[in-house]
């Protein structure tokens, strides 16, 4: 029997979305269907700005004490901006938003060799890969000990970004970090803000940049440094993990074929996942790494 993996993501809060307006207020705003937040399952979603620039992500569920609300696992650091801007949205909707992450936090749970977890009770399955196991708003008291060193390994193993390190608010858009492929964007579900933008970038299949695995030569980039090819700047690193050797880093992907790319002194070299592959090959740029 293969072990589970868990531990506590202190970086993560938790917001409760209640009122008898809560699915109609959020379903106008976010990228994500809410109605199938419901039963055990989890939805992916983003907040963008109106020009279709990613601002917050979260996960969605429904909340067993509480019918008509939802619990939002979401970036803690930021999650008075957050607030601020639900309530900038809410006019006369009936919604009730509050700050559950004094008593509750987020936990996660996987498999280090990347099969499927069978997730239940409080773990659900984590919307955007089977590879990612489970997440779990549990009270403080029940959380699992331990930091997440190893959670970020197998995240950057798979090649999935993190929001807190691996975007940027108010620049980046939410396909160059690949959220197209990872569940987070439901192109069918109606109107949502910045739904234009996405959406014809999507349909055109012009996404200049992704966020891509790369393994590292040499000493491990800190986050921020520039990728250059052949002394032109093609992209910048994101979160690694120096025991394994890997970065994530967003790359312009017409300007790394066949290129030689170098963060600082040290190279790298990209992979595409194979979750990623097929949104990659539509729009002609699977032989991009």
């Amino acid at each position: 029997m293969i072990a589970v993996k868990a531990c506590t993501l202190a970086e993560r809060g938790v917001l409760k979305v209640g009122g008898p307006d809560a699915r109609s207020f959020l379903q106008g705003l976010i990228t994500n269907d809410v109605e199938a937040a419901a039963g055990a399952r989890v939805v992916y979603a983003v907040l963008l700005t109106p020009q279709g620039k990613f601002l917050f992500d979260f996960f969605m569920s429904a909340d067993p004490a509480d019918k008509q609300a939802l619990l939002l696992d979401c970036d803690g650091a930021r999650i008075a901006d957050l607030v601020k801007r639900l309530t900038m949205y809410k006019l006369r909707a009936k919604v009730e938003i509050e700050d559950m992450s004094v008593t509750h936090g987020v936990a996660v749970y996987w498999h280090e060799d990347g099969t499927p977890l069978a997730a239940d009770g409080p773990m659900l399955p984590d919307p955007r890969l089977p590879a990612m196991g489970a997440r779990a708003i549990l009270p403080r008291t029940a959380l699992p000990a331990g930091g997440a060193a190893g959670w970020h390994r197998h995240r950057i193993g798979l090649g999935v970004g993190d929001a807190a390190e691996d975007f940027e608010p108010d620049r980046t858009f939410p396909l160059e970090v690949n959220l197209d492929a990872l569940h987070g964007i439901d192109f069918h579900k109606g109107c949502f803000v910045g739904q234009e933008v996405t959406s014809r970038t999507k349909r055109r299949g012009n996404v200049r940049k992704r966020l891509l695995p790369c393994t590292v030569e040499g000493d491990l980039p800190t986050p921020g440094t520039p990728v250059k090819a052949a002394m032109r700047e093609v992209g910048t690193v994101f979160s690694g993990d120096g025991e394994t050797a890997r970065v994530l880093a967003l790359l312009r992907l017409d300007l790394i074929k066949d290129a030689t790319l170098e963060a600082g002194p040290s190279g790298l070299t990209p992979d595409i996942p194979g979750w990623l592959a097929p949104e990659m090959k539509a729009e002609g740029d699977d032989d991009g790494a």
